[in-house]
């Protein structure tokens, strides 16, 4: 395992900042331990801004209207949390059990302000790898809870995508069909359906994609394959571009005058503004804030930040990284996957709202309860697209 970072964010006050050169200040912050990209897009003036017992944090990304182009949003935090919560993932990285065929998943418990610190959740799934779990990674304490054996979980469902059939001949709300077509409408394969997703952009050209949940096209080769509105019948609205398995997100071109919207129906405002950072995620959960969701079948739901930074294979073949644990599994089921999670936007609410990520399962074993998925932030860093 690796060693324990003892260095403290709140230097950056001791540095003089302000006469740095641009290369020069990057690399002071990258040195004291802020992330990678908080110290790309944060600047002299933020620190200077922050008092002697906070630091300046990008906790969201926005993109601008006219230009596209990708905008910070800065916040400041107390120095003291952001370094409890940095030292957490780096430890949540040198835990040297992630991987193990019975450990089923683990995660990163952010601190709250003016409460518990930062914690390492595991789960397990036989009792004698309790033993191989140490108590504390670098200073971080490790809670470890059994769940039930993966064995006897193979062949059951998380609640994930559900057939079509179940939906054209259910009582579920139909979608209005429409040149542009919004979020949290249902979609589907041939055979499955889901929750379709805001838009999502390729930052290499800016283009709209549909999104939502790989699985609901089932495993890999989806390349090409057509993703239908569930509008009272099936209307073909694009091509899957790509599919990827390990974030369980596909997403497809649009066709036939089909756009995706960036924004939320049903939701006021429904507007996507943008995504939450990882430390953005994690500064919602210190503060006690809700995220939301509107899916298929379960409709909008509310609940809060349970844990980021999640690995899990607890399902399917795959071992997925990035995950972010909130809510309740009551809050989701069959259908639901592929909406997001969101939060209204922290600096202006009543103009939309920030995207936390994915929904693609709920719990469906003793001891735990959440919903979980690809946060927004694991997206752009593995694929690049954003909100």
């Amino acid at each position: 395992m690796g060693e324990h970072d003892d260095t403290r964010t709140s230097a950056v006050h001791d540095e003089s900042v302000g006469s740095m050169g641009r290369r020069r200040f990057v690399n002071t912050l990258l040195g004291l331990g802020f992330g990678a990209l908080s110290a790309s897009l944060l600047s002299a003036d933020d620190v200077q801004a922050a008092g002697r017992d906070e630091v300046p944090v990008v906790y969201g990304l926005t993109r601008d209207e006219e230009s596209g182009e990708l905008r910070p949003r800065r916040k400041t935090v107390p120095a003291d949390w952001y370094d409890d919560f940095r030292s957490a993932l780096a430890a949540h990285r040198n835990l040297e059990v992630i991987g193990r065929e019975d450990v089923a998943s683990s995660a990163v418990a952010p601190g709250e302000y003016g409460g518990r610190n930062a914690s390492i959740r595991v789960e397990i799934t036989t009792e004698e790898a309790r033993g191989e779990v140490p108590e504390t990674v670098e200073q971080t304490p490790v809670e470890v809870r059994r769940v039930e054996a993966t064995d006897a979980r193979q062949n059951r469902s998380p609640g994930s995508a559900a057939e079509v059939g179940e939906f054209l001949d259910g009582d579920s709300s139909k979608a209005t069909r429409g040149d542009g077509v919004p979020g949290s409408v249902a979609v589907a394969s041939d055979d499955l359906y889901g929750t379709l997703a805001p838009a999502m952009r390729d930052p290499t050209d800016g283009s709209r994609y549909f999104a939502t949940a790989n699985h609901v096209f089932g495993g890999t080769g989806n390349e090409g394959k057509p993703l239908y509105l569930l509008d009272g019948g099936r209307t073909e609205i694009g091509t899957v571009r790509s599919g990827y398995p390990k974030s369980d997100m596909v997403c497809a071109r649009p066709k036939g005058g089909y756009e995706p919207l960036a924004r939320i129906r049903e939701e006021s405002p429904g507007r996507v503004l943008g995504q939450f950072t990882k430390v953005g995620l994690a500064d919602l959960k210190a503060a006690g804030e809700r995220l939301e969701k509107i899916g298929v079948k379960t409709g909008h739901t509310t609940g809060k930040i349970q844990a980021v930074d999640g690995f899990t294979c607890a399902y399917g073949a795959i071992c997925k990284q990035g995950q972010l644990k909130w809510g309740q599994q009551s809050g989701f089921s069959d259908g639901d996957s592929g909406s997001v999670n969101y939060h209204p936007d922290p600096d202006n609410p009543e103009a939309g709202v920030l995207v936390g990520g994915f929904n693609n399962a709920r719990t469906w074993w003793p001891g735990e309860n959440y919903i979980w998925g690809t946060a927004a932030h694991h997206v752009t860093a593995k694929h690049g697209f954003t909100f």
